[in-house]
């Protein structure tokens, strides 16, 4: 069985003190340094995700692949979870991850995608997240002063249709073909997404994920919905 899911120790420094000895500013930074622990952890096993899939070593040991492996060999973990934080190990530095957190930063590649945004894995906290108040008025936020619900609202307000027109039924069946001959063209270990969205009552695809080096299985994907006789 393989077995690279252990994330490395994490060296602790102690962080008890009696209600007596505390000061409020010792509080804030024993809470700080447990919360960058933390997301060092998830950094790391985003690291040892990446490595499975890149390495290729589920294949070799007779699984399908990596995600054949995980649900089989580790049903405590979500493979969704670990491609989240996959997606972050992959972009920015585990000193980045201590700072923001792999939750926050996995929302803002979410972010990115969805605003067609540039974002410097270096230093994200100065992306510009259009956050929208309880009054509906959007405002500009750094990142850095954005917390995981302010970039939630920021996400759901891009997702939020532009028009309540429906979507014409014909246009939601060929949106679903297309989705299905995408998704099922791709291996499993390639998290292609085809998300429909509605555009001013226009129907929209948006394709992410896409490797260069397989854009050509997406044109053929897409053709084959063209092909003669009864669709």
């Amino acid at each position: 069985m393989l077995d690279l899911f252990k994330p490395k120790e994490v060296k602790k420094q102690a962080v008890h003190a009696t209600t007596q000895e505390l000061t409020l500013p010792q509080w804030r930074a024993t809470l700080l340094q447990l919360k960058a622990v933390e997301s060092t952890n998830h950094y790391r096993m985003g690291e040892h995700y990446n490595l499975l899939v890149e390495s290729k070593l589920a294949e070799a040991a007779g699984y399908k692949g990596a995600q054949d492996y995980i649900s089989k060999e580790l049903r405590d973990i979500s493979a969704a979870t670990l491609r989240t934080y996959g997606a972050v190990a992959a972009r920015f530095s585990e000193d980045v991850a201590r700072q923001f957190g792999v939750i926050r930063l996995s929302l803002l590649l979410t972010y990115k995608e969805a605003a067609a945004i540039q974002v410097d894995p270096r230093e994200p906290g100065g992306t510009v997240i259009e956050v929208p108040g309880n009054n509906g008025e959007v405002k500009p936020t750094p990142f850095a002063q954005c917390g995981v619900e302010d970039l939630r609202k920021a996400l759901q307000r891009l997702r939020k249709p532009a028009s309540s027109q429906p979507l014409p039924e014909a246009d939601l069946a060929l949106a679903h073909r297309y989705r299905e001959a995408v998704t099922g063209n791709f291996p499993k270990e390639v998290p292609v997404k085809v998300q429909l969205r509605n555009d001013g009552g226009t129907a929209v695809l948006d394709f992410t994920n896409i490797p260069l080096t397989q854009v050509l299985q997406l044109a053929q994907a897409l053709m084959s919905q063209f092909a003669p006789g009864p669709q």
